[in-house]
C-alpha cells in the first residue's frame, strides 16, 4: 500500500530500507545461478561544493537538477553491465516537474539500453513522471495516469523478437490502502524472477520504526 503519512517525515529512511529488502529479495532468487547480483543504489541530493580553479573558463553555466534517487540493479557479477532495475519515486522526484522529467529520463535510459525495469510510486502527490516517460517512451498510456492517491506500478521488459525491438509493459495502479503487488522483474532470457513489493515494504517500514 501507499506509504502512510504519518511515515513520511522518513521517506528516504524507507525508502532506503525498502531498496535493501528488495535487494534482499532478489538475491535470494539469484543466488543458484550465481552470474547476477542485485545492489542498492539510494543518494541524497547533491549539496553545495567546494569552488574548483579550472584551468580553462567554461563558455556556457547551464542550470541542472541533480536529484536524489532510491532504486536497486541487478548487475552481471561479471562486466558489472546492468540487467535490469527497480526504481522508487522520491519525494524530491515527485516535488516539481525538473524532479519529475529526471526521474524519467533515468528510467527511460534504462529502458533504451535495453534494461528491464520495475517503477513503483509508493508515496503522495501527482506522478508528473508518467507524463514525461510518456513523452520519452509512450510506455505509459496517458489515460491510465493515477489519480484519487492511488499508486502507479510498472514493469517494463525491452525485447527483440524475430528483428523487431519492442517493449513489453505491465501497468496498475494501486488503489489507497490495497496491497501492493507481486510484479516480475525482468531478466535476460526466459525466466524472470518475482518481487513481492507488499511484503519488502512491510519489512522495511517495520525495520525503520525499530531502528
Amino acid at each position: 500500500m501507499p506509504l502512510n503519512p504519518n511515515e513520511l517525515t522518513g521517506a528516504r529512511g524507507v525508502l532506503s530500507a525498502w531498496c535493501e529488502a528488495v535487494a534482499g529479495a532478489l538475491n535470494a532468487q539469484l543466488a543458484g545461478g550465481g552470474a547476477l547480483v542485485a545492489e542498492v543504489d539510494c543518494r541524497a541530493r547533491a549539496g553545495a561544493s567546494a569552488p574548483v580553479s579550472h584551468p580553462t573558463a567554461p563558455t556556457l553555466t547551464a542550470p541542472a537538477r541533480f536529484t536524489e534517487r532510491a532504486e536497486v540493479t541487478v548487475r552481471e557479477r561479471a562486466g558489472g553491465r546492468v540487467v535490469a532495475a527497480v526504481l522508487f519515486a522520491t519525494t524530491d522526484n515527485k516535488a516539481d516537474s525538473d524532479g519529475a522529467l529526471v526521474f524519467a529520463v533515468r528510467v527511460a535510459g534504462y529502458m533504451s539500453a535495453g534494461v528491464g525495469v520495475v517503477v513503483v510510486d509508493p508515496l503522495p502527490g501527482a506522478a508528473h513522471w508518467a507524463t514525461h516517460l510518456h513523452s520519452l517512451a509512450p510506455v505509459y498510456p496517458i489515460a491510465r495516469r493515477p489519480r484519487n492517491g492511488e499508486a502507479p506500478v510498472v514493469v517494463i521488459r525491452p525485447e527483440s523478437r524475430d528483428g523487431a525491438e519492442h517493449y513489453l509493459v505491465w501497468h496498475g495502479n494501486v488503489p489507497p490502502g490495497a496491497p501492493l503487488p507481486t510484479v516480475p522483474v525482468p531478466l535476460p532470457g526466459s525466466v524472470d524472477v518475482e518481487l513481492d513489493l507488499e511484503a519488502t515494504c512491510l519489512a522495511a517500514c517495520q525495520q525503520t520504526r525499530t531502528a
